[in-house]
């Protein structure tokens, strides 16, 4: 199915080319002309609109006359009437056997309905990457609903892509873990070693060293951190600790993701970078842009409107978290994405634009890195934060969401505002069971969809009995369906070039908006009028068929009953 919104604005275009008496009295240049196109949310003012005429530089007093020239020069094949409004609108509605193309498109092509065949675009998305040293909490949660989602609306618009989780597994972290576990696995044999304020103090952690003890029984136990360096005699021991701790969490995530319905493409560990000697290999790369001052290593980043260059190498020789940053997002880029993508927290605002300037700084383009920020997510029941978790006794976790409201409904609530606002969940709102509820309203307009087909068939299991003649279908309420459906096209290839994913649940409570008014105003199954309620029946089945499509984009499972 064509972008109706696109094609709408393409036929405009043709109309004022024919109008050379405007063309040359205001100068107007064809090839810039893109005309605004709306859906009208009238139904009665006309299916689409557009302020084209107010746009093009014609005086006042002949906006109204030069709109009307345009209604006059658009193909009837298309448009069955165009009038003009208020200060120059113009209001379209559309032929209808050109409108009714777009159920046909549905019946036939159901699950690959708005589907592109894969092309030669490739994007790599990383979206989570939270450090495996405990539990994912909501705010990981909300990165994985938007990016997983994101990268599904991709994939529909025809865009190959990779999703990648960057493991830190080379820095302080990781041995602040190891020391955790040890100290946890200690006290399992009654020890009296005390956790540090500083470490890990999640019941995870315990998990870990519970773990670890089945594994090694007591082969550790007189094992302790005061002592480090290449001479440490326990090292080997301590290397074994970390890995087997690191790699528990990772699991853990991996389980945890699996259930949220994300997986990654690739798991990229950071100590990859260190074992092929990237940093040094990065730090050579770019010594024209890096310069020596205090002792450290600095990059040139005010050459691209950073308020200030940034160290790369600390006085002592130590790299600052900049560095190996650098070079991950480099050999990234390297392997021939058109764009890679980072969703970040909004404490990462200004350390965005930074690894951006370092992209560019190599020679990337400013555009092939995109860094998407995304606010925190509170929850709230009862009117009061909910905030308390039953594992860690600190923030909620992904696994304490999921069982609190569902998957379905957490995948919902998390791409449901746009990320760059704060985003309350209300819990009881989550779990309610009527209209309030965004998720269950939708969700009810397929199962009332369903529970309608079951009552009566029409060879649906013959696609040949598929009717393609929709003549019928003039009432307001199904032309305001039909015109919902022509946009869903719209709206999947609108958010794969905004990000806006929240768009799509915008989408589908308006098309359920939609169903419900025609279910409540007309008889669909109508004894006295065979053909009509064949042609009523196939229409929803359309709507069921964009539901279940555009709930599957989220990982949402359409429910057939209720």
């Amino acid at each position: 199915m064509k972008d109706i919104i696109e094609f709408i604005g393409s036929e405009i275009k043709k109309a004022v080319q024919h109008l050379k008496p405007y063309i040359i009295k205001y100068d107007i240049e064809i090839d810039k002309i893109n005309p605004n196109v709306e859906k009208n949310k009238n139904i009665k003012n006309g299916d689409f609109s557009s302020n084209v005429a107010m746009t093009l530089g014609v005086k006042r007093e002949d906006v109204i006359p030069f709109a009307k020239a345009i209604c006059e020069q658009l193909p009837s094949k298309y448009f069955k009437k165009a009038t003009v409004a208020g200060p120059g609108f113009i209001n379209l509605e559309l032929n209808e056997e050109f409108s009714h193309k777009v159920l046909v498109d549905i019946l036939t092509q159901k699950e690959n309905f708005c589907v592109d065949k894969k092309g030669k675009t490739n994007y790599e998305i990383e979206f989570v990457s939270a450090n495996p040293t405990g539990l994912l909490h909501i705010g990981h949660a909300r990165n994985a609903a938007i990016g997983d989602t994101l990268a599904r609306i991709w994939e529909a618009n025809g865009i190959n892509v990779t999703r990648e989780y960057y493991i830190n597994d080379a820095g302080n972290q990781i041995e602040k873990l190891g020391m955790s576990v040890l100290i946890r696995y200690k006290q399992l044999f009654d020890l009296k070693d005390e956790l540090p304020e500083d470490s890990y103090h999640g019941s995870e952690i315990i998990d870990v060293a519970k773990a670890l003890k089945q594994e090694v029984n007591n082969r550790f136990v007189n094992i302790t951190y005061n002592e480090n360096g290449i001479n440490d005699p326990d090292i080997e021991s301590k290397n074994f600790i970390k890995d087997f701790s690191k790699n528990y969490l990772l699991n853990v995530i991996k389980d945890t993701l699996n259930k949220f319905g994300v997986h990654m493409d690739i798991w990229f560990p950071e100590s990859f970078l260190y074992k092929e000697k990237l940093i040094n290999k990065t730090i050579e790369a770019l010594k024209d842009q890096i310069y020596a001052k205090d002792q450290a290593l600095w990059l040139k980043t005010t050459k691209l409107g950073d308020d200030k260059d940034r160290v790369i190498v600390k006085s002592d020789g130590s790299y600052t978290y900049f560095l190996p940053d650098i070079a991950y997002h480099n050999l990234k880029l390297s392997r021939g994405y058109d764009k890679c993508f980072n969703i970040w927290g909004s404490d990462h605002m200004s350390y965005a634009d930074r690894i951006k300037i370092a992209m560019q700084l190599f020679g990337y383009s400013k555009d092939q890195l995109v860094v998407l920020i995304m606010q925190m997510v509170r929850l709230i029941k009862d009117g009061k934060e909910f905030k308390m978790s039953k594992r860690s006794g600190n923030s909620l976790t992904l696994s304490d969401l999921i069982e609190t409201i569902g998957k379905d409904a957490a995948r919902w609530y998390l791409v449901s505002q746009p990320m760059a606002t704060h985003l309350e969940i209300d819990i009881n709102k989550a779990l309610s069971k009527n209209n309030d509820n965004p998720l269950y309203y939708v969700q009810y307009a397929h199962a009332r969809i369903n529970q309608l087909l079951n009552k009566r068939e029409y060879g649906m299991k013959r696609e040949y009995d598929i009717v393609t003649d929709f003549s019928l279908l003039t009432s307001e309420y199904e032309k305001e369906i039909i015109n919902q459906l022509l946009i869903y096209s719209r709206t999947l290839k609108n958010i794969a070039k905004t990000y806006e994913v929240n768009k799509l649940t915008l989408y589908l409570y308006n098309l359920a908006k939609a169903f419900h008014s025609f279910y409540a105003n007309s008889k669909i199954i109508d004894d006295t009028n065979e053909t009509l309620s064949r042609q009523r029946y196939w229409l929803c089945v359309c709507v069921k068929q964009v539901i279940t499509n555009g709930l599957k984009l989220m990982s949402i499972e359409p429910l057939d009953k209720m």
